[in-house]
């Protein structure tokens, strides 16, 4: 049963174009189909619901009817999971698991408020600190992922869980142990002394990035890693220093540019960059920095399948000064970039052919340009205000959306530059 508020229509092509994504159904707090919960949990039962929740977490096919239910369950379902299961105090069990390690990283993404999510963060905290699940070698990275984009969400915990990546990266690259003083007769104990290194440090770490053997071209890199670095820079752009850094500084320029020809690299790394907060002094140095270290590296980029949308990106992003080194660099390989569509999209935005024909007209075209991103803007975040005016008279938020924001942006935009 699906309650009036979670109705929801299909989206549309031109609704999935402009990121309308049609979100999972849930079931609502004492329907029929919350019954049926209740009998596969044993609900009724104070003494077996823990364990029959225990147990579920634990095996290969129930531990997906346990997310299921985590995912796509009310509220209340969520909440007598995480506290019948005992996950806040017994969260090392289960992630040491190889099964219940999933569940866990589902608890996390299906988090319902702020309250229950810094307290599934100071437990998970204690893992990240002993280095368990920072190591690679225990293949439980994806808890530090989906920890860290949980801390991103609800702006909770950010600085105590970058202590902890460093402190749980030193000891996992060599723990260091010191003696204990003991009385006399008895044996010196050794114990384990935390250190941490610089988060600088930690970035490679968790890329973990490897050139591929028969083409040059390709990476192979750390999934859950990845995108773990790319949450750390959704972190408040005040803590973003060290990880920027960490990206411009402790990657080499070859590395970089395998990133930005990479799928995952380019959207989590170079888009993490590109796609923040540009008006901050930390985001502002790290494009510039990009900017230098790739020098003599653009061309070849703008002509990637991927890399090219790396290369518009950061040019938007630069300020105007900047813009000119990277569009000449870029009009040196004009040829080059007209014999294929990416490098065609290239000249394009960055109004190479303009340039060729003389620094001023290349500034009047790329004021134009400007000029139509703004407009283009401000008119989806009109048809955004629209959307949400029209969800609360209507109560659905996609109903009634009949005419397509792009075609009518598109045409007005046509229009203009006829004009």
């Amino acid at each position: 049963k699906v309650g009036e508020e979670n109705s929801i229509c299909v989206p549309g092509k031109d609704q999935f174009r402009l990121g309308i994504v049609q979100p999972e159904l849930k079931f609502e707090y004492q329907s029929p189909a919350y019954d049926l919960v209740k009998r596969i949990l044993f609900l009724d039962s104070s003494e077996k619901v823990g364990e029959v929740i225990y147990g579920m977490s634990g095996e290969i096919r129930g531990s997906h009817v346990l997310e299921t239910l985590m995912r796509i369950g009310p509220d209340e379902l969520y909440s007598l999971i995480l506290e019948k299961g005992d996950f806040v105090k017994s969260v090392a069990e289960y992630v040491e698991h190889n099964v219940s390690n999933f569940v866990v990283q589902t608890l996390l993404t299906a988090v319902r408020n702020k309250d229950q999510a810094e307290l599934l963060l100071k437990a998970i905290e204690k893992l990240i600190t002993n280095g368990y699940v920072v190591n690679a070698a225990n293949r439980r990275v994806g808890i530090l992922w989906r920890a860290l984009e949980l801390a991103a969400k609800f702006r909770i915990e950010q600085e105590s869980i970058l202590k902890a990546i460093r402190i749980g990266s030193g000891l996992a690259i060599k723990p260091v142990e010191e003696e204990i003083t003991q009385p006399e007769g008895k044996k010196k104990k050794p114990r384990q002394k935390a250190f941490s290194i610089p988060l600088q440090e930690c970035i490679p770490r968790l890329l973990n990035l490897k050139k591929s053997g028969k083409d040059g071209d390709r990476v192979t890199l750390c999934v859950e890693g990845t995108r773990a670095v790319y949450h750390l820079l959704r972190f408040a752009p005040s803590l973003c220093g060290d990880v920027l850094e960490g990206i411009t500084e402790n990657i080499s320029a070859d590395e970089l540019e395998l990133l930005a020809k990479d799928g995952l690299g380019s959207r989590c790394i170079w888009d993490g960059i590109l796609e923040g907060p540009k008006t901050e002094k930390v985001f502002l140095k790290a494009m510039k920095a990009l900017l230098t270290k790739l020098n003599g590296r653009w061309i070849a980029l703008a002509s990637d399948r991927v890399g090219h949308h790396c290369v518009i990106k950061l040019f938007k992003a630069l300020d105007f000064q900047d813009k000119i080194i990277m569009v000449s660099e870029l009009s040196r390989g004009h040829y080059r970039l007209t014999g294929s569509a990416m490098g065609r999209s290239v000249i394009e935005n960055c109004a190479i052919t303009a340039f060729l024909e003389g620094e001023n007209v290349w500034e009047d075209t790329i004021r134009k340009l400007q000029n139509n991103d703004t407009f283009l803007s401000e008119i989806l975040d009109d048809e955004v205000q629209k959307k949400k005016r029209r969800k609360r008279k209507s109560g659905n938020s996609t109903e009634g959306v009949k005419a397509s924001a792009i075609d009518d942006i598109s045409q007005i935009l046509s229009a203009a530059i006829k004009s």
